[in-house]
């Protein structure tokens, strides 16, 4: 029943996506989770038989592990050195604001699930909350040729927030998970620590492995075959998966330099239907019941991580000297929130102590992306005309 109900989403997923993409103007993946939401187990799911989500989880952490490996490919010394101290500077900013803002807001509404100490929610809701989707931000730029110190500003940072957003919260995973502050320490060390140590392992390997083979078509099942095996020794072993498929991400990139494309392109080939599950599997652990008893923190979340995006991602480029052009406007271009936060929620479902907090932040994590992936584009778009950076709408109307 699984593999039909697999089949299923797979197909209406990348429908209701395309349909809503072409003649809604909505990004895919809006689509793909209002698909996934429609077939939770409390609506039509229930009424085809699926009544629980356990059986996803396999496909979900494979997903995970596939897309931050990808992440991790799309940074290198070389470009964090070329980005330059504004970008840097706005990314940590915008980092550090929307953590920092977030846990403020929940620590003063005082509402935390499940027995959970208030502290710990408040800090695992926070390290959610500074990932953005780089998708609207890339689709703006191109769909209106944009170009100018803003826009270099936001594609730089774009490169880096999702690989800091997945440290923050490996980092604060291995703090709550700890009850002193001694076993915190012991507890980060080995799960960053060692993530760091295997995933650099397990790139160095891939681009040796690699070697060996001459035909392309032999390199997706090497990449997907390592990245399975780096998923499943970090759950077997208790480090973090995703820091560490990142890691080996970055590695490659690393030892591979110019001619690292060949180990990403065959991984990146498969990014759409990756999301198309991802998403509507995303979209299955919607419950009406968690929005109706926690739409207050639903709304503060929202509005605190939307605050601390935009001052933090302001306040950091304007001190490291960027011009006003960028720090006034880089924070509507922060705004969309999708893949990378949802799939670090999705991680909490299997978290002991945090099963029933991950239901509601995962609940809330996919309702408010819906929204600020379609509003998100609309964003950016303001803030590249503020800049004045809006190629073909300053040459004579906007592109459809």
């Amino acid at each position: 029943m699984e593999i039909l109900f697999t089949g299923i989403l797979l197909t209406a997923g990348l429908l209701v996506g395309t349909l809503g993409s072409r003649y809604l103007r909505v990004p895919r993946v809006v689509g793909y989770i209002l698909l996934g939401m429609l077939f939770a187990p409390n609506l039509l799911g229930g009424w085809l038989g699926i009544t629980d989500t356990e059986w996803t989880q396999p496909l979900v952490s494979a997903a995970l592990g596939v897309i931050a490996y990808v992440i991790g490919g799309a940074i290198s010394f070389a470009q964090l050195r070329r980005l330059g101290c504004s970008i840097v500077g706005a990314t940590l900013g915008e980092v550090s604001g929307a953590f920092l803002a977030v846990l403020a807001a929940v620590l003063l509404l005082g509402i935390t699930v499940a027995d959970i100490p208030l502290w710990s929610f408040a800090l695992v809701l926070a390290a959610v909350a500074p990932a953005t989707a780089p998708a609207a931000i890339v689709a703006v730029v191109h769909q209106y040729r944009a170009s100018g110190l803003l826009t270099t500003t936001l594609l730089g940072m774009v490169a880096i927030d999702d690989a800091l957003g997945i440290f923050i919260f490996a980092l604060v995973m291995a703090v709550v998970g700890s009850g002193t502050l001694e076993s915190a320490l012991g507890t980060v060390i080995w799960e960053i620590g060692v993530a760091l140590l295997v995933g650099g392992a397990g790139g160095y390997l891939v681009e040796r492995l690699s070697r060996l083979s001459h035909e392309q078509s032999l390199l997706l099942p090497l990449l997907l075959g390592a990245i399975l095996l780096m998923v499943g020794m970090a759950e077997r072993a208790g480090f973090s998966a995703l820091l560490a498929a990142m890691v080996m991400g970055f590695t490659v990139r690393w030892f591979c330099g110019p001619q690292a494309e060949r180990l990403f392109q065959p991984v990146e080939d498969l990014e759409e239907t990756v999301f198309v599950l991802f998403f509507t599997f995303a979209g299955l652990h919607f419950n009406p019941e968690a929005i109706a008893a926690y739409w207050p923190l639903m709304l503060v979340y929202f509005f605190a991580r939307a605050v601390g995006l935009f001052i933090g991602g302001g306040s950091g480029a304007r001190l490291a000297g960027a011009p006003r052009s960028v720090w006034s406007n880089v924070g509507f271009g922060l705004f969309p929130q999708g893949g990378v936060a949802i799939g670090l929620a999705l991680l909490l479902l299997h978290q002991p102590g945090f099963e029933q907090a991950g239901e509601v932040i995962v609940t809330l994590i996919a309702t408010t992306t819906l929204f600020t992936e379609a509003v998100g584009a609309i964003s950016v778009r303001y803030g590249l005309r503020r800049a004045g950076e809006l190629g073909v709408e300053q040459a004579g109307g906007e592109a459809e």
